[in-house]
This record gives structure tokens, C-alpha cells and sequence, in this order.
């Protein structure tokens, strides 16, 4: 993936990405409940169907 190497060759310190990571959590904590309920939801889905 290109952008991924430029964000890295960007932000070459790895602290600047670890709490940019956790700010963003932070802000937002209840996304990865709800990306997990979608996840387990889809695989539910597709179980029931085949």
C-alpha cells in the first residue's frame, strides 16, 4: 500500500503513531464494540444461510 509507506516515511516516530492511535480510541471508544458486533453479525448471517 503506497499511502501507508508515505504516512510512515511522514511520521517516522513511532510514539507519534501509538498516541495518535490511542487519542483516536479515546474520542471514540464504543467503534470497536460495534465493529465487532457487525463482524460477528455478517459471520451469523452467512452460518444461517449456507
Amino acid at each position: 500500500m503506497p499511502w501507508v509507506r508515505r504516512h510512515r516515511r511522514r511520521v517516522p516516530h513511532s510514539w507519534f503513531r501509538t498516541t495518535t492511535v490511542d487519542s483516536h480510541y479515546r474520542r471514540s471508544p464504543a467503534t470497536i464494540p460495534t465493529i465487532i458486533a457487525v463482524a460477528l453479525a455478517v459471520i451469523l448471517l452467512l452460518v444461517v444461510i449456507f
